[in-house]
């Protein structure tokens, strides 16, 4: 069984990957997120995962607060939601490398957190040569989706910036990450056909359940055509893929 890293914008199908993995036997760490109306099966991320990765960000949100399209600053928490700027290095401080370390479960494992398109390099001295799971759908129904469902008290994220976060997630893997290591592309609508889960069970070895790839929970659907800054992103991806776009 392989090692897993699941990267990709939030509301995408990542929880999705995960819990395939997890009920493989995939340990995906401590005190994982409780599930919710938002994730009805679970997230699958462990909260110190998340605490570490919002440090690794912290010193870059300056960024991210300069951008509309939020009712207000993100806090705390909240960093999956930003839109960074390509060229941000993100590096791990000494004084959290020991904690990072400790975090990554003995194997196999599988780490998932919509902060690993931005924080990766971090953390790869630390992963023992896992596969990288991309996992990704259409930018409007993530958009869609993080515009009506993502709620952190009075806090609301405009479609057009939805959007514009699944671009800078998506275009930094492109970019930065997949160059490095091995990787797995898959569309949300792949693992919900059957097709990703079976290229995804040969590429972990092990068999995966197909009844928890349930299409009654898809939620969002896109209903107009990709802007043009996000079309060649998403063309990208479905030829990594290997589907139509």
């Amino acid at each position: 069984m392989r090692d897993c890293v699941v990267v990709g914008c939030g509301r995408s199908g990542t929880s999705l990957a995960a819990g395939l993995l997890a009920r493989a036997g995939h340990d995906c760490g401590e005190d994982l997120l409780p599930l919710d109306e938002g994730g009805p099966t679970g997230f699958f991320e462990a909260r110190r995962t998340n605490e570490l990765n919002e440090l690794l960000l912290a010193p870059h949100l300056h960024a991210a607060l300069e951008r509309d399209g939020y009712s207000r600053p993100l806090r705390v928490g909240e960093s999956w939601l930003a839109v960074l700027p390509p060229d941000v290095e993100i590096e791990a401080p000494r004084w959290l490398r020991d904690g990072m370390g400790a975090t990554v479960p003995a194997s196999p494992y599988c780490l998932k957190d919509p902060r690993f398109a931005y924080t990766l390099d971090a953390w790869r001295p630390l992963l023992r040569e896992p596969l990288f799971v991309c996992v990704f759908r259409h930018p409007h129904a993530t958009g869609e989706s993080i515009a009506r469902d993502v709620r952190y008290g009075d806090l609301r994220v405009e479609f057009d910036t939805a959007v514009a976060i699944w671009s800078a997630v998506y275009a930094r893997v492109l970019d930065r990450h997949r160059h490095e290591g091995d990787w797995e592309f898959v569309h949300y609508e792949q693992l919900l056909d059957g097709g990703g889960v079976d290229r995804l069970a040969r590429r972990v070895g092990v068999p995966l359940d197909h009844t928890f790839a349930d299409p009654a929970l898809r939620r969002s659907t896109p209903t107009a055509e990709h802007p043009p800054a996000g079309r060649a992103i998403y063309d990208e991806l479905c030829a990594a893929a290997g589907c139509a776009r």
